[in-house]
């Protein structure tokens, strides 16, 4: 089995994907440069300046901090804002008059701090902003922060906004050119079904992107391009995904694959609480497995602890007692919460 080896800087990337940061986002007529500059900002986008999510053995506490050259300097704005109340007319008014850039990073902030105006505004609007938006520090960090929001919706408009950030529209010919790009390009193809995932969760392409990504997760020889097509299907939101993301988790033979969709299964994507709760009693089987691995049985644990949102002591028997007798109360109290209430960060 493959070591676990997390892209979470831009240093970690393979030398086969470049580390060139110069270079904006191009379409995927661009060549390998533009690629590898792309996947760096993404990376970037998804771990600088936040805390990445890994399940380690060594940590019980599910998060490790990113490498010092990964942070915002100190002199960086306050990655918080507070603001003193929902969106109002004359907010709306002055946000119109703002660049898309500006508009797109306080409505995200805003969506964070449960502003429903504002999160539909940004919805109304982040297809008008397609090609008009760059990555900056501040809009990487609110992603960062997106992307674990309490509210799926959140996540859901988060996941529309990287896709204008990158100049993909969210319609067919989209969906087209990133599948020949992610066929006919090994350099670009990690890049590619990312933003494929993001795609079908919005709605596009969804039963052929599904089928492609699903194929790289299981098939395709680089541990790289399976795990980026894993964090793909994290957006893909059916519960057969996630079937398909505990086989990524248990049977994948690099060690960052299975983290990667361990952390998928427990809190990560766009999945309900009672869509992950189906998992519970696979998870307590994999951890009472005589033959499972101290690390996997380690992810196990804390898988179910994310998913229940209980703090058992580390012990199968004990965990599938509690399901015997809580789980399906458990399960009815998700189901009776707000479909988009879900355990995150804020």
């Amino acid at each position: 089995m493959e070591p676990v080896v997390h892209f979470d800087s831009p240093s970690d990337i393979p030398s086969s994907l470049g580390t060139s940061l110069s270079g904006s986002p191009r379409p995927p007529g661009a060549g390998g440069v533009a690629v590898a500059a792309i996947f760096v900002g993404l990376v970037t986008l998804l771990y600088a300046g936040q805390r990445a999510r890994v399940f380690s053995a060594t940590n019980p506490a599910r998060y490790r901090t990113v490498s010092a050259s990964a942070r915002p300097p100190a002199s960086a704005a306050p990655s918080h804002r507070t603001f003193s109340a929902p969106l109002t007319d004359e907010d709306a008014a002055r946000l119109r008059a703002l660049p898309p850039q500006d508009q797109a990073e306080e409505l995200l902030e805003r969506s964070l701090a449960h502003d429903e105006r504002a999160r539909q505004m940004l919805d109304d609007n982040v297809g008008e902003w397609t090609g008009h938006l760059r990555r900056t520090p501040r809009l990487s960090r609110l992603d960062a922060r997106a992307q674990y929001s309490t509210d799926l919706r959140v996540r859901f408009s988060d996941a529309a906004l990287c896709l204008a950030l990158e100049g993909w529209h969210r319609n067919e010919e989209s969906a087209g050119l990133l599948t020949s790009r992610a066929q006919g390009d090994p350099k670009y193809r990690a890049y590619a079904v990312y933003y494929l995932g993001m795609l079908a969760g919005q709605g596009v392409a969804y039963d052929r992107i599904h089928s492609v990504l699903l194929n790289y997760a299981l098939e395709d020889s680089d541990a790289a391009v399976r795990q980026w097509a894993v964090e793909g299907l994290r957006f893909l939101r059916k519960d057969e995904v996630l079937d398909e993301l505990f086989a990524s988790f248990t049977h994948d033979a690099s060690l960052s694959v299975r983290d990667r969709a361990a952390c998928n299964l427990a809190e990560g994507g766009h999945f309900t609480r009672a869509q992950r709760m189906r998992l519970v009693p696979r998870l307590i089987e994999v951890a009472g497995d005589p033959a499972t691995t101290a690390q996997m049985r380690n992810w196990s644990f804390l898988a179910l602890t994310e998913i229940t949102g209980q703090r058992i002591s580390p012990d199968a028997a004990v965990w599938a007692g509690w399901y015997r007798e809580q789980g399906a109360a458990k399960l009815a109290q998700f189901q009776s919460q707000p479909w988009w209430q879900v355990a995150g960060d804020e």
